[in-house]
């Protein structure tokens, strides 16, 4: 009984939008690595089998570079878990200071709000040998937005693109702005595609209500990489003296060995800022530009033609327009 519950909660995926590793489970796409300096491919949203409620992780996330040897290091906020922040006291500290230098230091601190979740590949021109599997895909605020407009839409009706067998497919547009990978053009597509299982020949098959759940959450398990692993993950000793390292560069400040008690009791603003949370931002929708396109799977996956468009100068009219033949 206990199985039937997670296959019926794993094909609902009520996900909530509110809440280093290994880099092959990454989809690893930017405007770089596309053609014309436009990466474009199609992807849908998978749940996690573990807990599909936890689909998208999310935390803040500092880079935090030591200023003494230039190098620098992801770590993960404490505030994200709703704990005392010494990285958030020492960003603030600094940014009210009257000091200018001072100010301009608190960027050392500054955090990102980072989330990640699984895919699973539909259509990609760029790197055709990922078609149909299954990877970590690490986004920040502006794809959240996307996502949970889907999700809670001001207007219309709500859309749970982690459903199996009615999720939307995604087009993921990416283009560089002031040397920023540019996400404005991604867009959910009306179009849906269930999640692609292989047959006993290897053909890529999307699933039906008819296909056994226990099936579809074996495959998930099988070839869905460890979610777990992306979420936020408590400071050691070596994350201790690496902090408190780069608050000793920074400001001069002595460090504590192994925790941040008494590098608190040093800074007199010790109150911890909490950022609100992403809110949605309504509909979707907005006008793209595609870059010039020829997607050909070499993959058995269902066929999704995309006409022939014009280079950067791109086509009048929004993606449903351009993909109305999809």
């Amino acid at each position: 009984m206990a199985e039937q519950e997670n296959y019926d909660q794993l094909f609902n995926a009520p996900v909530e939008m509110g809440e280093t590793k290994n880099a092959s489970d990454d989809y690893q796409a930017g405007a770089d690595k596309g053609k014309g300096g436009i990466y474009q491919s199609i992807i849908r949203f998978v749940p996690w089998h573990q807990n599909p409620k936890n689909s998208i992780q999310e935390k803040w996330v500092s880079w935090l570079i030591d200023p003494l040897t230039q190098k620098g290091r992801f770590v993960d906020c404490p505030s994200s878990i709703g704990k005392p922040s010494i990285l958030s006291d020492m960003y603030w500290k600094l940014k009210k200071s009257e000091s200018l230098l001072e100010q301009k230091k608190a960027d050392v601190f500054s955090r990102r709000h980072s989330f990640t979740t699984l895919i699973q590949i539909i259509k990609d021109d760029n790197q055709p040998e990922l078609e149909g599997k299954i990877k970590v895909y690490r986004f920040g605020k502006k794809l959240w937005e996307k996502i949970n407009s889907e999700m809670k839409p001001v207007i219309g009706d709500p859309h749970n693109p982690y459903d199996l067998l009615n999720g939307k497919i995604f087009g993921l547009v990416i283009t560089k702005i002031s040397g920023f990978n540019n996400y404005d053009q991604s867009k959910f597509i009306d179009k849906v595609i269930p999640l692609c299982m292989p047959n006993e020949e290897g053909k890529l098959i999307p699933i039906s209500a008819e296909t056994d759940k226990g099936v579809v959450f074996n495959f998930l398990k099988e070839n869905s990489p460890d979610l777990a692993r992306y979420g936020f993950k408590e400071w050691d000793n070596d994350t201790h003296d690496y902090v408190n390292g780069v608050i000793m560069a920074v400001t001069g400040q002595a460090p504590a060995p192994n925790n941040m008690a008494s590098i608190n009791e040093t800074i007199q603003s010790n109150k911890t800022v909490s950022l609100p949370k992403a809110e949605s931002s309504g509909i979707t929708s907005t006008e793209i530009s595609l870059g010039d396109i020829n997607v050909a799977s070499n993959t058995n996956l269902p066929e999704i033609e995309m006409p022939d468009l014009p280079d950067i100068g791109g086509i009048p009219g929004d993606l449903d327009s351009a993909l109305a033949d999809l």
